[in-house]
């Protein structure tokens, strides 16, 4: 399997992980489509079939905005099945979840979204809400980022960007909508296999109604897996030696769980 998605994570752990990130988009794809795309697919379909309230929502009617976005998914070659929702026809078709925010008086709002493969949050929960609300469980999101963010929702243009997040879980599962109280700590003798990277890539594009189309492609593998290459391994073991706690804590690693780790990738 392909981890080249890897290379795009930041592992200066220098670089506080309360940013942004956010980068232009370039040569590389909008949308990305891998040799995972039909599992995944399919996973959706069962997931839109027997699940609709947990991974579709919408705060009323959004318009336009519906059509707008299957014809930018259309316009890539993947072309949605017609259908009452077009936001989830348009879902239905790429690996990528796909949310739209739109400007109210007192903020960016989550007005609608297909989120079939959430990273530990429940769509019900954020759905409506703005973006300072959805965020609230962030540790330090509303002192460090939430200006930010805002200032960028209000100036973003229609040439799509791209930023990253990642994660160590010890749950491979695409659908994590809530996480256990405690994540367990994996020993060194089965972490590479037993956890798991996940990464969310994602791009914002203005519409021309004004809303933004944020979209979150879930990219992930075992670690064995994904820093089977000795500079990534090396590079992910300076990150885990010198990145401070509360970076390494966000990214689901507590410090015994981060030793086990360590230890695993240098015994390899």
């Amino acid at each position: 399997m392909d981890h080249d998605w890897f290379d795009e994570i930041d592992l200066d752990p220098a670089v506080p992980w309360r940013r942004m990130g956010v980068r232009q988009l370039g040569h590389r794809p909008w949308l990305v489509a891998d040799e995972r795309r039909e599992i995944e697919l399919a996973l959706k379909a069962r997931l839109l079939a027997d699940r609709p309230d947990e991974v579709t929502a919408r705060v009323g009617p959004i318009g336009a905005v519906d059509h707008e976005v299957r014809a930018l998914v259309a316009g890539e070659g993947l072309v949605p099945e017609p259908g009452p929702d077009p936001l989830v026809s348009a879902a239905s078709v790429v690996q990528e979840d796909l949310c739209v925010l739109r400007r109210r008086d007192d903020g960016w709002h989550l007005e609608a979204a297909c989120l079939c493969f959430p990273s530990r949050w429940r769509l019900a929960d954020k759905i409506g809400r703005t973006l300072l609300d959805v965020h609230g469980p962030v540790d330090g999101y509303a002192e460090h980022l939430h200006g930010r963010v805002e200032t960028f929702l209000d100036r973003v243009g229609e040439r799509p960007v791209l930023r990253r997040n990642w994660f160590v879980h010890p749950d491979g599962a695409l659908f994590q909508p809530s996480a256990p109280p405690t994540d367990p700590v994996i020993p060194a003798a089965d972490a590479l296999a037993g956890l798991h990277v996940r990464s969310e890539r994602q791009t914002l594009r203005r519409l021309s109604s004004g809303a933004v189309l944020f979209t979150i492609r879930v990219q992930h593998g075992t670690v064995g897996a994904v820093l089977d290459a000795g500079d990534r391994r090396r590079r992910f073991v300076e990150h885990l030696r010198r990145a401070p706690s509360d970076d390494l804590a966000h990214r689901g690693m507590a410090p015994a769980q981060v030793a086990e780790l360590v230890q695993a990738l240098e015994r390899r």
